[in-house]
This record gives structure tokens, sequence and C-alpha cells, in this order.
């Protein structure tokens, strides 16, 4: 199954355009609702702006409401074959729980200065239970002990009270 595509864009969206009214649902300010898909993944499909250069970099980030830093966070360098598509694809992968966010994109420059900025209030839904790591799905099996071994056990316990 290919995994849903939302699309961020930098501008914002005129009503008068009839494009711009359909796509309604990633203004800024809007509250977008993003589900996960199976792979645990959100995938952004971002229209560069005009003023995007070669080697700029784009961050996308969703921080939870009551966090300082990003629970997701991802950056690209742009290509020049970037330009000439005029749009990228980021994502988000290992998305955990279900919860609001703030999700921002940030164009900055060659040298560090932000050139553009949109933000937006998002809930982010898990698929499921949502990405639970290789280490906590893996029980250790329990080790088998010989005849050998609980004798061993019993003897050291009881000489242990002397």
């Amino acid at each position: 199954m290919k995994p849903s595509l939302v699309q961020l864009s930098f501008a914002l969206q005129s009503f008068e355009d009839p494009l711009s009214a359909a796509m309604a649902h990633n203004m800024e300010y809007d509250p977008l609702v993003l589900n996960a898909d199976e792979q645990h993944k959100i995938v952004f499909s971002c229209i560069l702006p005009t003023d995007a250069h070669e080697d700029d970099v784009i961050s996308l980030s969703a921080t939870h409401l009551t966090q300082r830093h990003a629970c997701y966070l991802v950056t690209y360098s742009l290509t020049q074959l970037d330009l000439e598509r005029g749009k990228i694809e980021l994502s988000f992968d290992k998305i955990t729980t279900n919860d609001d966010y703030v999700l921002q994109i940030l164009l900055h420059g060659r040298h560090g200065t932000l050139k553009d900025s949109a933000q937006f209030d998002v809930s982010i839904n898990a698929y499921k239970l949502g990405y639970i790591p290789a280490a906590y799905k893996q029980i250790p099996p329990k080790k088998k002990h010989s005849l050998r071994h609980s004798i061993a056990y019993i003897g050291s316990s009881l000489l242990s009270f002397f």
C-alpha cells in the first residue's frame, strides 16, 4: 500500500484561486490530521518556494505542544534536480503515539539565514498501537535449568544461611 501523502507549501493560500480553495487543507493555522501508514511513517510533499536555491536546507519538524525539542525532525539539502521538479518528499518515520504537535517547515539559505517558514497545527495518529522498537518486541527465552543446576542452586541457598 502506498503511504498517504500530505502536501505542504510555504505560501499562504488564496481564496480567490479555485485550485487553492480545493487545497485549503494545508493552510497555515488550520489544524491537520495526519495518519501514519502501516510502515509507521508519514510522507510530506513539500512545494519549494521561488527563492529556493541549490544547497539550501529544508527542515521539517513536529514539536509536541508541551515540549521544547522536536519529536520528529528531518532535514534535506536541495539539489538542482529538486529545484527543477519544484517539490521534494520528506517523511517522519517511527510514529509512536497519537498526539497534537506544531509542525514547522523552514528553508535556510547557504549561510544559515532563514528564508521562508510555515507553521501548522497537526494531530498525528499512529498506525494501530504505534511503532514499537525491536528491542521491546523481543522477549528473551527462559533459560532451562538441568537437575544439576537446580541442586547446585538449592545447595548454595542452604549454605548461605550458615
